[in-house]
């Protein structure tokens, strides 16, 4: 009889401390690991747990959702031949989702001109990839300041393509959770399909607690003090004038890229690529810039590198975006990685791309290494439009 009154409070406490620990760590999610054979293909696929914190806020609430992780370096996705990502450049594009104005038409036949290789990077950057429905991903922004103040951002950024349905190329939300003053800070862009009408974008800010939308010809500031403007995130290659002036096999080592900033974690990605050289000058005459050279890979259309001039013709600013294939489930699906600003004459740098920690401190991106095998890819998820919409900047995830 002592024996069970003992027995009988015992048995529950460890039921509550079972429960407690359940409720503490709860794996109720799963991903999808390749499994790499020796010659660098998927044999199979690892389930694996993981928490809900592993996974972008809103994704967070979709019990069912599955994400798929990288490759364990990224060499394996910088070698998926454009073919096999569905892409030609010796014929005219197949998935840009836009009404050109008069006079910008793409080719019907042939290589791809300037206005392809431009029109493609648009849409790669609102990933307009069929059948892609949308995607979800956590991004860091490093602000650097010349004597090397560093100033990070944090932020969800959550992508729909529409494929020109309802008049749309796409929408892009950035809801912004880190530093603490930026937190529930939030951007809806609609870029619309119709070249002549300016993208619309709309910005949320706690403080003032309302939707304002942001006044159109704002292409060219830079949103929250980066080197990257409006127009080089969702550029309307409608307001540019543009041709193929060249071409160039690039290498970090070689001008024009010449080691600046960027490059050298880049170099596997640029190294003894055949380029052409893409010109463009804008339409706006006020625009505080003369020209913008663009370095696409003539057979993958991946863009390497950027260089903007000021009105005075002077080098002002570089970027070095990196768009490539590392999502393993698809090949086809094109996927955004570290890009690197430096405006030259003010000696102010960026960093924008995915963060080396997520939200429970799991180390899932090595900037040196270059291994994505624990970075966590979400595409096709089941979030809803609310996402894309007003109601959730209001909102948020507050």
């Amino acid at each position: 009889m002592k024996l069970t009154r003992v027995l009988i409070p015992l048995m529950l406490l460890m039921s509550l401390v079972l429960v407690m620990s359940f409720s503490s760590t709860s794996f109720a999610r799963k991903a999808l690991r390749p499994v790499m054979g020796p010659d660098n293909t998927i044999t199979s696929w690892q389930e694996v747990e993981i928490s809900d914190q592993q996974a972008p806020m809103g994704v967070d609430a979709i019990p069912d959702e599955v994400g798929v992780f990288g490759y364990p370096h990224e060499a394996i996705g910088l070698n998926i031949a454009p073919l096999t990502a569905g892409i030609d450049t010796t014929k005219p594009p197949t998935q840009v989702y836009t009404l050109c104005a008069k006079g910008d038409e793409l080719p019907k036949s042939g290589p791809w001109n300037a206005r392809c290789y431009v029109q493609a990077h648009t849409g790669i950057s609102g990933m307009e990839i069929k059948p892609l429905r949308n995607w979800v991903g956590e991004i860091k922004g490093d602000l650097i300041d010349k004597h090397g103040t560093i100033r990070t951002r944090k932020f969800n950024l959550y992508v729909k393509p529409y494929y020109g349905e309802n008049g749309l190329r796409y929408k892009k939300m950035l809801y912004y959770y880190e530093p603490q003053d930026f937190r529930g800070i939030s951007l809806l862009v609609s870029k619309p399909a119709d070249e002549t009408k300016d993208n619309e974008m709309m910005i949320y800010h706690p403080s003032i607690r309302r939707v304002r939308r942001i006044p159109s010809g704002q292409d060219m500031d830079f949103p929250t003090g980066m080197d990257v403007s409006f127009d080089q995130f969702d550029r309307n290659p409608g307001k540019w004038d543009m041709n193929i002036i060249g071409e160039k096999t690039i290498y970090v080592d070689q001008p024009p890229i010449s080691n600046c900033y960027g490059s050298e974690p880049h170099r596997a990605y640029m190294d003894g690529k055949h380029c052409v050289v893409v010109e463009m000058a804008p339409r706006n005459k006020k625009w505080p810039i003369s020209r913008d050279l663009l370095y696409y890979d003539k057979t993958s259309a991946a863009c390497y590198y950027e260089e903007i001039y000021n009105k005075k013709g002077v080098l002002e600013r570089i970027a070095l975006p990196f768009m490539t294939h590392l999502y393993p489930k698809n090949p086809v699906y094109w996927t955004l990685g570290d890009l690197y600003a430096h405006n030259l004459l003010t000696n102010h740098k960026t960093l924008h791309g995915p963060p080396e920690f997520d939200r429970k401190g799991n180390k899932i991106f090595d900037y040196a290494t270059r291994d994505w095998s624990n970075y966590l890819f979400w595409f096709d998820t089941g979030i809803s439009n609310e996402y894309f919409s007003d109601q959730f900047m209001i909102k948020g995830t507050r």
